[in-house]
Parts: structure tokens; C-alpha cells; sequence
């Protein structure tokens, strides 16, 4: 959909930039020790005060205000107690951010943002570190490709292309999506080519997020019903970051407050 109202604008630009403050929060208390719980206890009340809905809690009666995926895991991990991170460990958190808007005719509204990122904990080897930063170029080469005009194909080939440069699996059955006043909407963003010619317009609201393995594409859903892991249980990356069309340059609107673009 294209986004023309300009309280809808304002809020989802405010979700993005609280999207994008949360989860610089995360990063920067991940450390050997601490569970994924008391991280998702912290997004979650980071969210709340400042007077906005985790997005991801409750939906489709998923339990967390983020997900938690770890090593092997690619998306959708949900956050416990009994999952502490360790030295050499990989973790990818991805989270939502809604404000809402009532209507005059008494609807309400949701204005979404969505954004991930993987981090080391502690030291990993430097093929692991690879991953991550190819993975996160990817997506800023994805980004630099979203202008008015252009179609998905060439965001989903410019991802792809690192991706094939890296040997890295490109994870097929998850991508990106379009965002509406809902969290997933068309169109779906393939992190590779698939010959797709939907044109990029200005006002739209689009979220990629390319997903390298370091083994093989593959993934399989664990019996929780939510995780997605690798099917040869090597480690994965994921980045996301939710765009807005414009005239001109792609506006970011999750980026985190001291993130260096490439």
C-alpha cells in the first residue's frame, strides 16, 4: 500500500526510531550470562514506556516481545529463562514497534516497524564474524537498490549476490515483506532473484531482511511450532531494517541511533 496521510507518516517514522533505540539497547547488553528472556523483558518495557505495543507479543499468540534466535537458529526463537548466551554464541533479535492511531469513525490504526540484527557474543571465529557482516552488507545493498522505479528483483538479486560471493546458503522460505496496518502484507521480498517486476513506489513501507546460512539453504521449524533452524544446524544471520520509498533515496526508518551505513 502507499502511505499518504501525514499522521500515518509521523507515527510509523516514530515507530521505526524507537524500533531502532530498542534494539541498540539489546545489542549493547548482550554479554556471556544473560538470558534471552531478561532481554526480551528489557525491549519489552523499553517499548511500553515510551507509549507504543511490542508488536510481536500475542501475535499469532506468539509469546515474546522479540525473537530470540540463536546460532543455528534462524528466526522466530522464543525468548526463556533457560536460554543464556555463552562465550562464541551468535545472536539474532528481531523486533517490532507499534503506535497506534484512532480514527473518526472509531478504528484503530496500527503503524508498524520492524528490524533485526545478529551480534557475536564474546569471541567467534572469524569465518562466524563473515557471516555476520556479509549478511548486514547485504541488506545495505538491498536498501541502496529500493528506489522509486526499480523493482524487487533487483533488491532481491543485489542481496543475492552477496550472498552467492560469501558460498553462503540464502535461506528460500523466509524474506522480507511490504507493511501496511499490519505486519506482514505483499508484496514478499525474495532475498534472491526471482525475475519479480513489482515497481518500487514512493510511500510505501517495505521490510528486508536477507538470511545467510553458513551451511546449506535449508531450514526446517522446530516443534515449538515457531523456531526455524538450519537442517544442518550451522549457524545463520539475519538483518532487517523497514524502508520507506521515496522521491529520492530510501528513507531507513529502524536505523539505530549510532549505526555506521556502509
Amino acid at each position: 500500500m502507499i502511505f499518504e496521510n501525514e499522521e500515518d507518516l509521523k507515527l510509523i517514522r516514530k515507530s521505526g526510531k524507537l524500533a531502532g533505540e530498542v534494539l541498540e539497547m539489546l545489542t549493547k547488553a548482550v554479554a556471556p550470562g544473560i538470558s534471552t528472556l531478561e532481554l526480551d523483558q528489557m525491549a519489552e518495557k523499553k517499548i511500553r514506556e515510551n507509549g507504543a505495543v511490542p508488536t510481536f507479543k500475542g501475535y499469532r499468540d506468539f509469546p515474546g516481545t522479540i525473537c530470540a534466535s540463536v546460532n543455528e537458529e534462524v528466526v522466530h526463537g522464543i525468548p526463556s529463562k533457560n536460554r543464556v548466551l555463552k562465550d562464541g554464541d551468535v545472536l539474532s533479535m528481531d523486533l517490532g514497534v507499534t503506535y497506534q492511531r484512532n480514527t473518526e469513525d472509531g478504528k484503530v490504526l496500527d503503524l508498524i516497524a520492524d528490524t533485526a540484527v545478529t551480534i557475536a557474543v564474546g569471541d567467534v571465529p572469524e569465518r562466524l564474524q563473515q557471516l555476520l557482516d556479509d549478511t548486514q552488507k547485504a541488506l545495505y545493498e538491498g536498501i541502496k537498490q529500493s528506489c522509486p522505479g526499480n523493482n524487487l528483483d533487483q533488491v532481491g538479486g543485489a542481496i543475492e549476490d552477496v550472498g552467492n560471493l560469501g558460498s553462503y546458503g540464502i535461506v528460500r522460505e523466509y524474506g522480507g515483506h511490504g507493511i501496511s496496518y499490519k505486519l506482514h502484507d505483499e508484496p514478499f521480498i525474495f532475498n534472491y532473484r526471482t525475475g519479480s517486476k513489482i515497481t518500487l513506489k514512493p510511500g510505501m513501507v517495505i521490510a528486508i531482511e536477507p538470511m545467510f546460512n553458513l551451511g546449506g539453504d535449508g531450514v526446517r521449524t522446530k516443534r515449538d511450532g515457531w523456531t526455524v533452524v538450519t537442517s544442518d544446524y550451522k549457524a545463520s544471520a539475519h538483518f532487517e531494517h523497514s524502508i520507506m520509498i521515496t522521491d529520492g533515496k530510501p528513507e531507513i526508518l529502524t536505523r539505530r541511533p549510532t549505526e555506521v551505513l556502509a
